[in-house]
């Protein structure tokens, strides 16, 4: 007789039973399999090109035009594997108050996976699967409309993705997310990440000084920064939602009084989750789990209809991203069920 159990999917498209009487294909047993994290660069790719790799993330060196190749290779692989056909340099341009109210705080275009046969003699060259290196560490686009809606020069509206190594990709639905910074064509930051990434570098640098003056960890090459965030916000009908002016332009309710039974009840805090809205939060926390977030917390908050989800800190850069991530995410799950998610802290 089979054993109780189920199958897991790991990282490398290989399956592995688990013991025990968990439902298969569960939000458990699906995780991390949409993120080329670690542990799916070392399944796909040689030893030496993955060590190599992780030596540049501490030291900040490029990658070379030989491992940029077999990255890519390995990673169009990988991403085919799980349904990908476009990806898409994944940034986070300086958008007017932030861009959370009704849309999305990242920027992206979708390119589909696909490149001329350029050994063709035709005039009219056919097309094929592809996904060449120089598509995975650059991109540039437009930048003329970042960050104040077209103001900056025709001449000068060149701008350029790079992907940041240190923060994983990962499969969203069709398209391979590849996080990026974004800068002028005079390395002017001109998004979110960017500063970060620089704060970063400083951090490591002036902590490695600091830890040879005081004579500790001589061998460390280099500091990490972790950053743990929560996310806290209201869940509304997405029909009422529709009928109200004040919360489609700003966010936040400019008409109305406040509620009989305030947050000062405290009878929401801590409660139990409505139907409808565990639904909502379930289906976020799959996704969250799917690409790699320890989507690990979901409750009550103290307003009423309010509501907080949080994972398990990370890298700050990573960290950062994946936040933003969840906000797309907990957009697209509350339209699935004529919901609407409007992102604010405790009031």
């Amino acid at each position: 007789m089979d054993k109780e159990g189920s199958w897991a999917v790991l990282p490398n498209g290989s399956r592995q039973f688990v013991a025990g009487g968990c439902a298969s294909g569960d939000m458990l047993t699906k995780a991390q399999t949409n993120i080329y994290d670690d542990r799916a660069m070392a399944a796909t790719m040689p030893a030496d090109v993955h060590e190599r790799f992780k030596e540049c993330l501490k030291s900040g060196a490029p990658t070379s035009p030989a491992d940029q190749k077999v990255l890519a290779d390995a990673i169009f692989k990988w991403a085919r594997k799980l349904g990908a056909t476009s990806f898409a340099h994944w940034f986070f341009p300086l958008r007017g108050g932030g861009g959370a109210i009704g849309g999305s705080v990242s920027g992206l275009k979708y390119d589909a996976f696909v490149d001329l046969q350029w050994s063709s003699d035709s005039a009219i060259k056919p097309f094929e699967e592809a996904f060449p290196a120089d598509r995975l560490f650059v991109g540039e686009t437009d930048g003329s409309s970042f960050p104040n809606g077209g103001l900056r020069v025709t001449h000068a509206a060149a701008a350029f993705t790079t992907w940041d190594r240190g923060s994983p990709l990962f499969v969203h639905g069709d398209t391979l997310y590849i996080p990026c910074a974004f800068v002028t064509h005079l390395g002017t930051c001109i998004d979110q990440k960017t500063p970060l990434l620089r704060s970063s570098d400083a951090i490591s640098r002036q902590g490695l000084r600091l830890l040879k003056a005081m004579k500790r960890d001589q061998n460390a090459s280099c500091i990490y920064n972790y950053l743990g965030w929560e996310q806290e916000f209201f869940v509304v009908p997405a029909a009422l939602y529709k009928k109200r002016p004040d919360l489609i332009n700003c966010g936040r309710t400019l008409i109305g009084k406040l509620p009989e039974k305030n947050q000062q009840g405290e009878l929401h805090y801590f409660n139990t989750l409505p139907p409808s809205v565990k639904t909502l939060l379930d289906n976020i926390q799959a996704k969250m789990f799917l690409v790699g977030n320890p989507m690990i917390v979901k409750h009550n908050e103290v307003a009423p209809a309010q509501h907080e989800m949080s994972p398990i800190f990370c890298v700050s850069n990573a960290s950062a991203d994946s936040n933003v991530l969840f906000m797309q995410v907990a957009a697209e799950e509350a339209e699935k069920l004529g919901l609407h998610v409007l992102f604010h802290e405790k009031p």
